[in-house]
């Protein structure tokens, strides 16, 4: 295993430090589908939080009620984030005429109650599916790791992410586009938690060890597409330019070849494409 994931990376850094790169693939987002319930219309960060707070489902108090359920005396709120909006005349630079405009003058805490901490009538909702027709290679590797993984609208920042308590008794691969470079991404991340604990937030050598995983795992499985747009994330973080990422790879290529050993010894599937 070690002498191929060698010869993958060395595959790539050629191409990276060349420039002899295939046509880049733009990514994708999930457009956003109408669904029934409130969290559906969430924003990410808000969606984000109530899956930390181990539930699919979570509304306010009247919300709950006017679906047929209560409450349960004792249950602790989850908070998510709301606008504080205020509405003000202001004159129209086109018309010269005065008009009421909405200004959001800043944010607050909005209490919701898990549908796991209510009680009354069964809610019966239609969830926007957002899952590919065909799932991308390595999935097998999450579903041994007990990883979920849900596929949901993008909004426009992040393409993916990775969530995982301290101690990974919670983790989760939350996706927003069917492109397989960003499912390998979050995947890298898992497994380069399983070799040290990651920092939270995106910690620019592990953006590049999760990044450069990605791009080599897609020149094993056919998606060359993406390796040009690997390189410019990877010259990011490594604050050099693009033709010099490969100077971002070098301090992390001993944890680069431990992800993809840790992923593809756990893999059940074939590579599609060798290196």
């Amino acid at each position: 295993m070690g002498k191929r994931i060698d010869e993958a990376v060395q595959k790539l850094l050629v191409m990276w430090e060349t420039g002899d790169m295939p046509e880049v693939i733009k990514h994708t987002t999930l457009a956003r589908q109408k669904g029934e319930r409130p969290c559906d219309s969430w924003s990410l960060a808000n969606q984000i939080l109530m899956l930390l707070g181990l539930t699919e489902d979570a509304r306010g108090f009247r919300q709950w009620e006017q679906v047929g359920r209560k409450v349960k005396k004792g249950a602790k709120a989850i908070y998510i984030s709301g606008p504080c909006k205020h509405t003000r005349e202001v004159v129209d630079e086109d018309t010269g005429e005065k008009v009421k405009r909405t200004f959001i003058s800043g944010f607050k805490d909005i209490p919701v109650f898990r549908i796991e901490d209510t009680e009354g009538k069964p809610v019966e909702v239609t969830k926007p599916d957002y899952s590919p027709q065909q799932l991308p290679p390595l999935m097998d590797v999450a579903e041994a790791w007990d990883i979920p993984v849900k596929y949901t609208a993008g909004d426009g920042r992040a393409y993916g992410s990775y969530l995982s308590t301290p101690d990974r008794s919670f983790e989760q691969i939350v996706l927003r586009t069917h492109d397989a470079s960003t499912f390998f991404h979050e995947l890298s991340h898992a497994a380069h938690n399983r070799i040290r604990p990651l920092k939270g937030g995106q910690d620019p050598f592990q953006e590049i060890v999760a990044e450069t995983c990605a791009a080599v795992l897609c020149l094993m499985y056919g998606y060359e597409g993406h390796v040009a747009n690997a390189r410019k994330y990877v010259a990011h973080y490594a604050k050099v330019k693009p033709e010099e990422a490969t100077k971002g790879v070098m301090r992390a290529l001993s944890d680069i070849e431990k992800v993809l050993d840790l992923i593809l010894s756990t893999t059940a599937q074939p590579q599609e494409r060798t290196a």
